[in-house]
């Protein structure tokens, strides 16, 4: 089990990797400020660069407690790849699944998630789930692996 010393250090050597080309949040009245990951990281920015991507203060809901900008600092259980979701099904319910994970990510993010390049987040999880039980696969959803980490 990790220390906190241990955890403390990895989540600065994330956020300062982060920090450059993350959009992060500078807005200092915001009250969830403290769980969110964009002011976090914003805390890493490089005081030397002129400008980096952040927020716009003025933009509607930013700093309130409704931020649609609010990305939770919270680690979660991230999957990686599902190279083996559809060789249990009949073709006649994997092709619809395919198709409507291709609307629901796109087909490049979809194809860089089934192959493990980019982590499938909690939410993306349960829209897949939520997908192929609207085209009747009930079996499970097995992924190739699984890592804690935040969901950026």
């Amino acid at each position: 089990m990790k220390d906190i010393k241990n955890i403390a250090s990895e989540q600065e050597e994330a956020f300062r990797a982060k920090a450059d080309h993350y959009i992060v949040c500078f807005v200092e009245h915001c009250p969830l400020r403290e769980q969110c990951l964009r002011w976090l990281v914003g805390r890493y920015a490089d005081p030397l660069l002129y400008a980096v991507m952040s927020i716009n203060p003025f933009y509607q809901g930013v700093g309130t407690q409704q931020c649609s900008r609010f990305r939770d600092s919270r680690r979660v259980m991230l999957k990686y790849g599902f190279t083996h979701l559809y060789e249990d099904m009949p073709s006649r319910i994997e092709k619809p699944i395919r198709q409507r994970l291709y609307v629901c990510f796109g087909r490049k993010r979809y194809f860089e998630m089934r192959k493990g390049e980019r982590p499938v987040t909690p939410d993306q999880q349960k829209q897949i789930i939520e997908v192929c039980r609207q085209c009747g696969w009930q079996g499970p959803i097995v992924y190739d692996g699984e890592q804690e980490g935040w969901a950026w």
